[in-house]
């Protein structure tokens, strides 16, 4: 028996959405919740990507009120239960490996998009270094891994620092978000491309992507796009 096999046999994937034991020699998400998926479904706002209610608006209301730094964000599914469950359970509760899926579900998704665009790197949101030691990983940069694999496009995780341990965005109103991030990221060290894709877990109101995408286009970059797995509504 081959050796990913035998892992399976004593340590069997569970599904990325429910958590439920999935069949022997299967991967993903369980066939229940393979026919549930949330999906961002059209019309779409032009800017961030989130369901508008017609297709007469180019943008969502949040995107008529405010100036983005990116170009374009291309999420795959809405910020609602069980999804939600299952991004908490990557990001806080050890499962690191849902992020196989849905790094998979990006590449796959957008794979026309991506392949328009050329993009130059994946660049995954990064965590403060203190963090990063408590949860044992970035699940951004698992999720961009995943993404890469499929596509081609090359991580790069030497382009974006966080220097600040911020309070959880969730936690905070929208103005708030903002202030919260400001100088929460510097440049690396590594030289910037032009058309670079953050990569996240979830958008909300964009202040985290903004506060990168502003560090980026100082240090080089001149297209920024955004990869989040969710989005949903502050």
């Amino acid at each position: 028996m081959e050796r990913k096999n035998l892992i399976d046999l004593f340590y069997p994937p569970r599904c990325a959405v429910c958590d439920t034991i999935l069949p022997f020699g299967t991967t993903g998400v369980c066939e229940r919740c393979g026919r549930t998926l949330p999906y961002v479904e059209e019309p779409r706002c032009f800017r961030c990507g989130q369901t508008v209610e017609n297709e007469e608006e180019e943008y969502c209301g949040d995107c008529r009120r405010r100036e983005h730094l990116f170009r374009r964000a291309f999420p795959v599914l809405q910020y609602i239960p069980p999804v939600s469950d299952a991004m908490a359970a990557m990001k806080y509760r050890g499962r690191a490996e849902y992020a196989d899926f849905y790094g998979g579900l990006l590449a796959d998704r957008y794979r026309e998009v991506w392949q328009e665009i050329r993009p130059d790197a994946l660049v995954p949101v990064p965590v403060h270094p203190h963090r990063l030691r408590k949860r044992g990983y970035n699940q951004a940069e698992r999720i961009a891994a995943a993404m890469s694999k499929r596509t081609g496009i090359p991580v790069r995780e030497d382009l974006l620092i966080r220097v600040q341990d911020t309070k959880a965005q969730k936690k905070l109103s929208r103005e708030e978000r903002s202030l919260n991030l400001r100088a929460a990221f510097q440049a690396g060290e590594g030289t910037v491309p032009p058309c670079v894709v953050l990569v996240d877990d979830i958008y909300t109101t964009g202040a985290t992507v903004d506060a990168c995408a502003e560090v980026l286009l100082r240090s080089g970059a001149t297209h920024i796009y955004v990869a989040p797995v969710c989005c949903g509504t502050a």
